[in-house]
């Protein structure tokens, strides 16, 4: 069973993609630079994880912030799992997706509301998800439909 899922917003991202599509949208230069200056230590309790799952949302700008979230883990980006229920904010089909996972800790990179909504469904707490900001909820006992905020991370200033 999954013990921590770790819910992370994309950083700042233009707001038109080059091929015109909200999925093809990247990281700012200055977004992708705020979030290498944060990571490190946002990711820091993470870092002796054992059993460790990233799964990402398709759209470019998620993408890149898994990868940047990857380095300061020093895990493989190549491991990334795709998930298009992040991209389309299925919370059903994520739910359904998380209870199939093995043990230990799901990093999930993806977008807004969706990121707020499944971290107030799951805990009740209710926290600014700014662009960048990381939620650790810890589940005890094998139910996946309620867990603790483990901790919270605001997004970096830009």
């Amino acid at each position: 069973m999954v013990e921590r899922l770790v819910l992370v917003r994309h950083g700042d991202a233009e707001f038109f993609g080059p091929e015109g599509t909200d999925e093809s949208r990247r990281l700012t230069k200055k977004g992708k630079k705020a979030l290498k200056k944060a990571f490190p230590s946002t990711f820091a309790p993470l870092r002796d994880e054992g059993d460790l799952s990233m799964w990402v949302s398709p759209a470019v700008r998620a993408l890149e912030t898994a990868e940047v979230a990857a380095d300061a883990l020093g895990f493989d980006v190549r491991d990334f799992d795709l998930h298009v229920s992040l991209y389309e904010q299925d919370d059903d089909e994520f739910l359904a997706e998380l209870s199939a996972e093995g043990d230990g800790c799901v990093v999930a990179v993806g977008h807004i509301p969706f990121m707020h909504r499944m971290l107030w469904s799951l805990t009740g707490e209710d926290v600014p998800f700014s662009k960048g900001s990381v939620a650790c909820v810890r589940f005890e006992e094998g139910d996946l439909t309620r867990g603790t905020l483990e901790w919270f991370v605001e997004g970096p200033d830009d």
